[in-house]
């Protein structure tokens, strides 16, 4: 219900996930970002920035934070995944609702009358968790572009012809750079961490991703198989995100050869080759055409040979949007995806085309009202896809992802505008992850490595461009401004160049085996040959690392497996933590744990409780992969942070104004409540930062 004065009617929460406050500073000076700079002489900010985050630095728990006010052991969603009670080598994606157990701001504002929209909110958001004819929600279940994962049917290409290629060839996941001239050998390239396991490791999981769907419990959605897993981490791998600047693109070679059996009339001078897409289950002919004066310049891509109308033309290093179909188990389903021809020989000798995943133009199922998706497709087109394949190659990441996040951005503004005027929505909660899954592509790379394939001065360049996408996003939105809206900006956390070689200690997606295999605390089982496997043997284990910051031990009585004495449990936990201490790196000689915590004391860090670990520590900020293990006070190399952002401006905010107040990610939800008058949410742990506001509370 209404409660107090508001100081203002409209609220635009405008969250921008990774978005760093030291390298927006940097580039605010640069004069490179007008509008971060704009709604900063409009309103209130600290001077550097910065907003005081939570832990752990990652996704789900830091949306969910922002939303309800809570620490992640009063909300419930811990981290990227949480573990599995009763197997904790399992992990299960925490991006839904059904992990949240604190009441989210939304709520309260549809509750009080106001008409609300959550723009893919990927923290506690999907499904929605009351019915109410004022609340509109759209995705939430992943992060990404909007309905990155929901709509997803496919994954990034690049389609490559040659006279050199021999036969045609095909596999997903299969090459790091764009540059393949047609007669490699093509297969997949990606680490896997779930090969040998047993059969009964295998019937297991598959039980586990059968209850999820369940648990879930949404009409038409099916969740992405990575959201339910049993992964090892071994050391010689590292974690997930130090590959993720490395990350493979799918891969279709076939040899060009002059054009047959066509049903349809074609130029007698076309050349042929074929397209392997969507697994290897589709097949497009394409044909390469000549210009008026006689040169190879384009590309004709058809659905068979019996069709005249192509499904594309694609001219050399132009974007364009394509739509498609790919079979399903009952028939056929429409598929848009972004193309880009990147390069053509004028013989018509090689053509090279890259790809992005195709994206459902019918799947409805992380929208509500569903209605809204007919709506909002018949008038902007389908969500866009977006990438995160890119093989540390540049015209993948600048040519390639760069105008997909422009058009993915011109979308969701276009979107919530359209709720605006149609609706009269009035309270918005929005997230776009641009900056986030961009700088997983190369914030590795803003230092020199040894598998660096440009200079980090360039590399700098890739992220410049990102963000500049991001300030013309928020562009958008600087006219509501005069329209009586009040505009918070922030960020969940962001990313951070590591000084030194990662380790794999913080993975949020499985149990990292190293060092704790060499310590004795975690055993792993053996086949009939003494050969191990990478499956965990609780018989033997007596803790496991696990998520971004977790140490679980294995408890007599608490645990189905446990062995470890209740009354051992303490002196167990000691050991550990000062194994942890003591724990180099192989390279610099020091310490790779900065903090460890027993679960009473990792209250301070918001970690604490019967939902989180028995043990909560955090990496170094010198070696922490991407963001998740580090501290969101971490700072890393090329001004880059942990650290979210945070900047107001509009009705019932100070203009031009700095205040020296740590405003904590717990602050948000309260902040908002008390601009627009309504309770706070009823968990809530965090305070409105009434130092930035225009009236005394």
């Amino acid at each position: 219900m209404l409660r107090n004065k508001a100081l203002t009617e409209k609220v635009l929460l405008l969250g921008v996930d990774g978005m760093d406050p030291r390298f927006t500073k940097r580039l605010v000076d640069e004069g490179k970002l007008p509008n971060v700079k704009k709604l900063m002489d409009l309103g209130s900010c600290r001077e550097d920035l910065m907003m005081l985050g939570a832990n752990p630095t990652i996704t789900p728990p830091m949306w969910a934070t922002l939303a309800t006010g809570t620490y992640p052991m009063t909300h419930g969603i811990v981290d990227f995944n949480v573990s599995a009670v009763e197997d904790r080598d399992i992990t299960l994606g925490a991006f839904s609702s059904k992990f949240m157990i604190a009441e989210p701001l939304w709520n309260v504002t549809a509750k009080a009358g106001k008409k609300t929209l959550v723009m893919h909110w990927p923290g506690g958001s999907f499904p929605p968790s009351i019915e109410s004819e004022n609340l509109f929600t759209i995705d939430g279940s992943s992060p990404g572009a909007c309905c990155a994962w929901s709509n997803e049917r496919d994954y990034d290409m690049l389609y490559v012809a040659s006279t050199k290629c021999q036969k045609p060839g095909y596999a997903p996941m299969a090459v790091k750079t764009s540059d393949i001239e047609g007669d490699e050998e093509i297969k997949f390239s990606w680490h896997t961490t779930t090969a040998g396991k047993s059969p009964e490791a295998k019937e297991r999981l598959k039980k586990y991703q059968e209850w999820y769907k369940e648990f879930l419990n949404v009409e038409g959605y099916t969740p992405s198989p990575t959201f339910v897993v049993d992964n090892v981490i071994y050391d010689e791998v590292k974690g997930g995100m130090w590959h993720l600047a490395d990350f493979p693109t799918g891969c279709s070679v076939s040899p060009v050869f002059p054009a047959n059996g066509w049903e349809v009339e074609i130029p007698a001078d076309a050349k042929e080759f074929v397209i392997i897409t969507y697994f290897g289950k589709v097949i497009r002919p394409a044909l390469i055409l000549k210009n008026e004066a006689g040169v190879y310049d384009r590309v004709a891509i058809y659905s068979d040979k019996a069709t005249a109308e192509p499904l594309a033309i694609l001219e050399n290093d132009v974007m364009q949007g394509v739509y498609d179909v790919v079979p399903t188990a009952t028939g056929f389903e429409k598929v848009y995806r972004n193309m880009r021809m990147l390069k053509i020989a004028e013989d018509g000798s090689y053509v090279n085309i890259w790809a992005s995943r195709g994206m459902s133009c019918e799947d409805d199922s992380v929208w509500f009202p569903k209605h809204l998706f007919k709506e909002v497709t018949d008038l902007f087109g389908p969500p866009q896809p977006t990438s995160q394949m890119s093989g540390n190659d540049k015209d993948l990441i600048m040519k390639c992802n760069n105008p997909q996040w422009t058009k993915a951005a011109e979308w969701q503004s276009n979107v919530m505008h359209h709720m605006i005027n149609n609706y009269g929505v009035e309270v918005i909660f929005s997230h776009m992850h641009n900056i986030d899954l961009q700088g997983h592509n190369y914030v590795k790379y803003l230092k020199n490595r040894d598998t660096s394939r440009y200079d980090e001065n360039e590399v700098v360049k890739f992220a410049e461009e990102t963000y500049k996408i991001t300030d013309n996003y928020l562009g958008s939105f600087m006219h509501l401004l005069d329209e009586g809206w009040t505009i918070l900006l922030f960020s969940d956390h962001a990313l951070i160049s590591a000084n030194e070689e990662a380790v794999s200690l913080g993975e949020s997606t499985g149990v990292c085996v190293t060092p704790f295999r060499e310590w004795g605390y975690t055993v792993m089982k053996k086949d009939e040959n003494g050969n191990e496997l990478p499956e965990v043997d609780w018989t033997q284990t007596k803790a496991i690392m696990t998520l971004c910051n977790s140490i679980w031990l294995n408890v007599k009585g608490r645990d189905k497996y446990g062995i470890v004495d209740p009354e051992d449990k303490y002196e167990l936990e000691e050991q550990i933590i000062t194994d942890l201490y003591g724990y180099k790196h192989p390279k610099t000689g020091k310490r790779i744990v900065a903090l460890a915590l027993h679960n009473k004391d990792a209250v301070l860090l918001g970690l604490g409780g019967p939902l989180c670990a028995d043990i909560i520590y955090v990496t170094h900020e010198d070696y922490v992969e991407d963001h998740g293990a580090g501290l969101s006070t971490a700072y890393g190399y090329q001004d880059t942070s942990l650290s979210p952002i945070f900047i107001a401006a509009g009705k019932g905010i100070k203009a031009n104004f700095r205040t020296t107040r740590y405003i904590r990610e717990v602050d948000l939800a309260p902040t908002a409540a008390v601009l627009l008058g309504v309770d706070m949410p009823a968990e809530c742990e965090g305070a409105p930062a009434y130092q930035i506001l225009t009236e005394s509370m």
